[in-house]
């Protein structure tokens, strides 16, 4: 199976002693990036402030906007000479940050507030995505248009997904069949009755491939106020250098409003870090993501803009849910202040 339908929807968020070295020895060693200095946006670079963001998954359209501001130079132009560096199922970007091997990465809202309650202090800087483009999928003509339907069903599901427990919790979902997805679609397939978590960007399309029709439940349509595509460093580096931390960020808002218009041109680029995936389904992914990026709030306060009314809200809704354990200062969790405005 192809690395871009490998999405997780969890991820392990603390790991202790022996295991967290155990997991920056292995992303070190594991990494996917391309090795050419050219693709990679490494090399010597006089001058410029050498920066490494980590993803969150495998190289692919849902992170364009990063890869658009290192193809078009954004980066370099305010002064920095970044590497992007792929992630993956031994590739943790939050751990690798708060360990000081990267200065950035990508991940959602609920990641960072879940992080921060167990003592890792990151800060989300800018959310590539104003809600999560995750969905549960189910066969075209199953009788299912809402979440409060899902009694009675079986849902292939991670472990201790955060918008799951969210969902479960708010539309009283207490007889359904909970099934562990291991991230092969072939349970899912052969039980027509069935959902499966994925993505609104990659299941739909590589299903349809296969010749099977699928329809979508929007986990942003469940009230669940996530952030997603998140970049975030931490509190130490942004005290220590806010310079650069404007100049990555504004540089990435700009890569995004480029991409937009011209994924077309950017996501062969993007393939380079990632040969599984194709140009077309890098291209899907593109369409599909747009209403998810640039919608009212960033036309009215630019890409990646966050608020603390919804990072209280989602913090509100992991305490009902069980995806954390005690309240905290949201407004320490993100930033705006580096975001360039319209």
């Amino acid at each position: 199976m192809s690395k871009h339908l490998l999405h997780l929807s969890y991820k392990k968020w603390v790991l202790s002693g022996t295991a967290l070295l155990l997991l920056l020895l292995s992303a070190c060693s594991n990494a996917s990036a391309p090795e050419s200095s050219a693709a990679a946006g490494e090399g010597d670079s006089p001058g410029l402030e050498k920066v490494r963001l980590i993803e969150a998954w495998y190289a692919k359209g849902e992170d364009g906007g990063y890869f658009a501001a290192l193809q078009q130079n954004y980066y370099k132009d305010k002064g920095i000479d970044m590497t992007i560096q792929p992630g993956g199922p031994e590739v943790s970007s939050m751990q690798l940050v708060a360990a000081g091997k990267a200065q950035f990465g990508i991940s959602y809202a609920d990641e960072i507030l879940k992080a921060r309650e167990q003592g890792i202090p990151v800060v989300g800087i800018l959310a590539g995505f104003q809600h999560t483009p995750q969905v549960l999928i189910y066969h075209k003509g199953q009788n299912i248009s809402d979440f409060s339907e899902l009694n009675g069903r079986t849902v292939y599901i991670g472990t201790a997904v955060p918008y799951w427990e969210y969902i479960k919790s708010q539309y009283h979902l207490t007889d359904v069949k909970e099934m562990k997805y291991n991230g092969q679609l072939v349970n899912f397939i052969n039980d027509p009755g069935s959902l499966n978590q994925g993505y609104i960007t990659n299941e739909p399309y590589a299903l349809a491939k296969q010749g099977i029709d699928v329809d979508v439940l929007k986990i942003a349509d469940s009230g669940y106020a996530n952030y997603a595509d998140v970049l975030f460093t931490t509190e130490d580096y942004l005290k220590e250098h806010p310079d650069t931390v404007e100049a990555v960020v504004q540089a990435s808002q700009k890569g995004w409003s480029y991409y937009l218009d011209n994924y077309e041109t950017v996501n062969p680029f993007i393939q380079t870090y990632n040969p599984d995936m194709t140009v077309d389904a890098m291209n899907y992914e593109a369409e599909q993501e747009k209403p998810f990026i640039l919608n009212e709030e960033t036309k009215a306060n630019g890409i990646g803009h966050m608020t603390a009314e919804r990072w209280s809200t989602l913090q509100k809704q992991m305490l009902q849910s069980g995806g954390l354990t005690k309240e905290q200062d949201t407004t320490q969790a993100f930033t705006t202040e580096y975001l360039s405005k319209p």
